[in-house]
């Protein structure tokens, strides 16, 4: 397959602009289109929040295979899709588990957009929750910490499971031979 170097170049320059000077522009295009203070208008945010550097991370990983094991397979009669989900797919693997982990972390550990696109209180995320433990005038500490724990707990398992293939992931392109 050939690269589109505008479409690589268009996604990784997101990478350039911080997400909080994106902050009002989202909350007019969300308001607009009646998303606003929805989990479904947050989760398309973080989804286009986290696409540019998934690109950017993803296309290096797609860079690294062999073209020849690609040329095989069209040898062998097999079609662009057959490729893509028997050969590229699978080789990609630790790629795609970097890219979610990252993304995860991202997402979960995000107060910003979730406080100011979400003022429902019924949909509020962990890190608001957690947030409006801390009282005007005292904060109860032991609540406040139990809160961090349970924020900590599902990133730690996600790490745990994916760990092996984040590792290779991030060590995939650091020796060569």
């Amino acid at each position: 397959m050939r690269p589109n170097k505008f479409l690589y170049t268009y996604f990784t320059l997101g990478i350039m602009v911080p997400i909080h000077a994106m902050l009002i522009p989202t909350f007019i295009i969300l308001r607009k289109f009646g998303l606003l203070n929805t989990r479904t208008g947050l989760a398309i945010v973080y989804s286009a929040a986290g696409l540019s550097l998934s690109i950017f991370i993803l296309v290096g990983f797609m860079k690294g295979i062999p073209k020849e094991i690609e040329e095989a397979a069209t040898i062998d009669g097999a079609g662009i899709f057959r490729r893509f989900f028997s050969i590229i797919l699978p080789m990609s693997k630790t790629g795609i588990a970097t890219i979610g982990t990252l993304a995860f972390i991202n997402t979960w550990n995000d107060f910003l957009y979730a406080q100011v696109l979400i003022s429902n209180q019924t949909l509020m995320t962990l890190t608001q929750g957690i947030y409006f433990l801390q009282g005007q005038y005292s904060t109860d500490y032991g609540l406040m910490s139990a809160g961090l724990v349970l924020a900590v707990i599902p990133v730690t398992i996600i790490y745990v499971l994916f760990q092996e293939q984040v590792v290779k992931g991030m060590t995939a392109g650091a020796v060569k031979g």
